[in-house]
């Protein structure tokens, strides 16, 4: 939408954008005139919010942005809860019944005397009990338990004042900027009643949400006395467990203990490993020496030879000594002393073995070798039973150790369960401290105070009626106008020439104005003129060089104007001096005032007899131009070879109307089979949207429109 639809929009629609909101301004003036007078009283209560701390957690709560307006959301939405609001009203209500006489400060006669409308006085003389508000209420309370009709309920349902739903939303709770204050705010027709009822409303809150966190408190406390028996008991009986284990195994220090024998073991198998490199050592030097042991027989017997041989060189020394008293005995004795000296040989053999017998390789006595084989041999003995013991010993100490091994983990396991029973229950404790603490602390000082206490209001508040008379003002102005652009953007309507265009894609030729519609100060032979020559300017281009020119026109629906626009279109030509025929029915030839020729083709079915017909009734007519109007495309189907004859094809078309998919079906369809210039011609246009095709509408104007439409010019 351009600036200048823009303005023409408004101008178009001045009387309902101007005049609608001033009529609902004038009717919200007089309809506000007996508006009632409201009174407003405000009260501040510090909330003291690090005050809400948890029993669990040390006392302390992290602060933060979140935190902080949760815990105004909840005090919020305590103070306009129905079960504050209630009690609140029935309290006000109580102090009204027992007043002894209607007191302006308090109530005003007319709520005074509603109150008495609204409650019997049977009713009253029982509830009310004089100057005792505390057993008024009481009283009140009784009778609603009992009573489900009580006039009560009506009250505290439906009333002005006393109505919990009307108390809820005349009250008004806010957060003082970020501060720990809270606003609470009451407004009424009724000085006194409003002060009255913030008053109360502020003290059943504190005293609701103090008895709400004593409460909870109460029940914190119950709730970690209960936890804390549980887990006493649960660490008495793990410790008894625990007990029991270490006495059953006999455990004095697991850890100790199994360090030590590991610590035997491994001085065992060293002990037992050196035993055995020792007996080992002891065994070997014993076989050695036994060894030696073995050649005492042979001495025995080298030493029987040794004597045997020296008998036998005794007998031959005798023998020698015989034979030398005897002559001629040399050579016998020479034989006997040879076989001396072969003895002797064999002695010396026999003591050198015997020497070897005697002394071991090492050269140490025999005596002594058997010293060091005695001892040699306890030693063994005494070696071999040692390693004995060991054996049996560690077969104690594998035996201990795969006793003791297992018990780890069960004593493990029993140790931990004590452990965490223990955190457990020193974790209840410390949270049982906590909630003692905190109930101490709410005993010594209460967590909300009232900085401001509610004031009387003895003035009313300012009129908000000229607010509601401007509001209502511009509120309405504001609807006009989005009606009126919505109407202009949703229209569908063909409306303009540019649209008609992106509806058709055919080139609009001309457009003529609804005349019906045109203002007393337009100038309507000369718009007409204006017309008539525009169409005829565009619609020439498209003329043959031809003498005769036939131009056909159609509709797509009946009432689009052709027989009217082809009216000027002849009297045009006319006035050109040209010859002009208008073909078309017998009612439309008589509104002509060129030539004309009834065409009687709707019994005619064959379009080519049709084709046939035309060309007979056509066929060297003198005229210049020949006008044909077209039955509409709803009546009658067209004839394609008949169209082409023709020079143009115009199509007359309601701009008011909306364009239709059958439309742009059926045109998609005509411009497939059409091979002349296809154009539209515009009829019953908006002035407005007619000057952007045609130029200015003549007309009288004002000096001010002058200038502004220099000005959009």
């Amino acid at each position: 939408m351009t600036l200048k639809q823009l303005i023409r929009l408004l101008w178009k629609n001045k009387l309902w954008i101007f005049l609608t909101p001033i009529f609902v301004a004038v009717g919200v003036f007089f309809l506000t005139q007996d508006l009632p007078r409201v009174y407003e009283s405000s009260t501040l209560v510090f909330t003291n919010p690090t005050s809400d701390r948890g029993a669990t957690d040390g006392g302390v709560v992290r602060m933060d942005f979140y935190t902080s307006n949760n815990l105004f959301d909840n005090l919020t939405l305590i103070v306009k809860s129905r079960k504050t609001i209630k009690e609140s009203s029935l309290k006000l209500l109580a102090k009204h019944l027992a007043l002894p006489e209607q007191v302006d400060e308090v109530l005003c006669i007319e709520a005074y005397q509603d109150l008495k409308s609204h409650i019997p006085p049977q009713v009253w003389e029982k509830l009310a009990v004089i100057n005792d508000e505390e057993k008024t209420y009481q009283n009140i309370l009784e009778n609603l338990e009992e009573n489900d009709d009580s006039p009560i309920e009506y009250l505290i349902r439906e009333h002005e004042y006393y109505s919990v739903n009307k108390i809820i939303e005349r009250l008004s709770v806010s957060r003082k900027f970020s501060s720990d204050m809270m606003e609470i705010k009451y407004n009424t027709n009724d000085a006194g009643i409003c002060y009255y009822t913030l008053k109360i409303v502020a003290e059943s809150f504190m005293s609701g949400y103090s008895n709400m966190k004593e409460l909870e408190n109460t029940n914190t406390i119950a709730y970690f006395q209960n936890q804390l028996n549980i887990a006493q008991n649960k660490l008495r009986n793990a410790e008894e467990n625990l007990k029991g284990f270490m006495t059953d195994n006999r455990i004095l220090n697991y850890y100790e203990q199994g360090k030590y024998l590991d610590i035997a073991k491994l001085e065992h198998d060293q002990d037992e490993e050196r035993s055995k490199r020792l007996l080992s050592g002891t065994g070997f030097n014993l076989e050695q020496i036994e060894e030696m042991f073995e050649n005492f027989d042979q001495r025995q017997v080298i030493i029987k030879n040794i004597s045997a041989l020296q008998d036998q060189i005794v007998t031959r020394n005798l023998k020698i000594q015989g034979l030398s008293v005897l002559t001629s005995q040399s050579q016998q004795i020479e034989n006997i002393q040879k076989e001396i000296e072969g003895l002797e040989e064999e002695i010396k053999e026999l003591s050198d073995q015997l020497f070897k017998n005697n002394n071991s390789i090492q050269g140490v006595q025999r005596e002594t070798i058997l010293d060091q084989w005695l001892t040699l041999k306890i030693s063994y003995q005494e070696q071999k039973q040692a390693l004995d013991v060991m054996k049996t010993r560690k077969s104690y100490l594998l035996e201990k150790i795969d006793e003791f091994a297992p018990l780890g983990a069960e004593l493990k396991k029993l140790e931990r369960e004590v452990s965490v029973n223990e955190e457990q229950y020193l974790s209840i404790l410390h949270g049982l401290n906590m909630a003692y603490l905190q109930k101490y602390d709410l005993e010594m000082s209460a967590t909300q105070k009232l900085i401001d206490a509610p004031y009387y209001p003895k003035t009313p508040q300012a009129s908000k009626r000229m607010f509601m008379v401007i509001g209502g003002m511009i509120g309405t102005g504001g609807l006009v106008l989005t009606v009126v652009l919505l109407t202009f953007f949703l229209d569908s309507s063909i409306k303009s020439s540019k649209r008609a265009t992106e509806l058709t894609n055919l080139q609009v030729a001309g457009g003529w104005i609804m005349e019906k519609n045109i203002p007393k100060n337009v100038y309507l032979d000369k718009l007409r003129n204006n017309q008539i020559k525009q169409f005829y300017n565009n619609l020439s281009k498209h003329f043959p060089s031809s003498k005769q020119k036939i131009l056909l026109f159609y509709s797509h629906q009946n009432g689009e104007g052709k027989t009217f626009l082809l009216q000027f279109l002849a009297n045009e030509l006319l006035q050109q001096n040209r010859s002009v025929l208008y073909c078309g029915n017998k009612e439309d030839t008589e509104k002509m005032s060129c030539e004309t020729l009834v065409m009687e083709t709707d019994s005619i079915s064959n379009p080519e007899k049709e084709t046939q017909f035309w060309e007979n009734q056509l066929t060297n007519l003198p005229h210049e131009f020949i006008l044909i109007e077209l039955p509409n495309t709803n009546e009658k189907p067209l004839n394609y070879p008949l169209i082409n004859q023709a020079n143009a094809l115009v199509m007359v078309t309601d701009a008011s109307r909306k364009w239709k998919s059958s439309d742009n079906y059926f045109n998609d369809t005509l411009k497939e089979m059409i091979k002349i210039p296809h154009l539209i011609w515009l009829n019953k246009m908006n002035g407005d949207e007619l000057e952007d095709i045609n130029g200015e509408i003549p007309r009288k104007r004002s000096p001010i429109r002058a200038k502004l439409k220099r000005f959009l010019t």
